[in-house]
C-alpha cells in the first residue's frame, strides 16, 4: 500500500523505477492524486468479456491505467512519453 489507499501493481513499481527523473515521478504522483479524489471521472475501458473496472487517465506526459477499490485505487501500469 502506499499513498493512503494506492496500490502499485509490479509492473507499476518497475515504471515508477526507471522513470527518467524525479520530476517525472512527480508528475506520475500528481496524477494518481487526481485519480484517488474522484476515480469515476475517468473513462472505462474494459473489454466486453471483462468483469475488471479498468480505468484510464492521462497527465500532460504521462498516463495511469487502474481500477477503483472501495476507498482505495489500484494502479496496474503507468506510461510515460517524455
Amino acid at each position: 500500500m502506499h499513498r493512503c489507499g494506492t496500490v502499485f501493481e509490479e509492473l507499476a513499481v518497475e515504471v515508477m523505477a526507471e522513470l527518467p527523473t524525479d520530476e517525472a515521478r512527480h508528475e506520475v504522483l500528481v496524477l494518481v492524486g487526481v485519480v484517488r479524489r474522484d476515480p469515476y471521472a475517468f473513462p472505462d475501458v474494459r473489454d466486453a468479456g471483462s468483469v475488471e473496472e479498468i480505468r484510464e487517465a492521462f497527465g500532460s506526459r504521462c498516463w495511469i491505467q487502474y481500477m477503483p477499490h472501495a476507498g482505495a485505487i489500484e494502479v496496474r501500469e503507468i506510461g510515460w512519453a517524455g
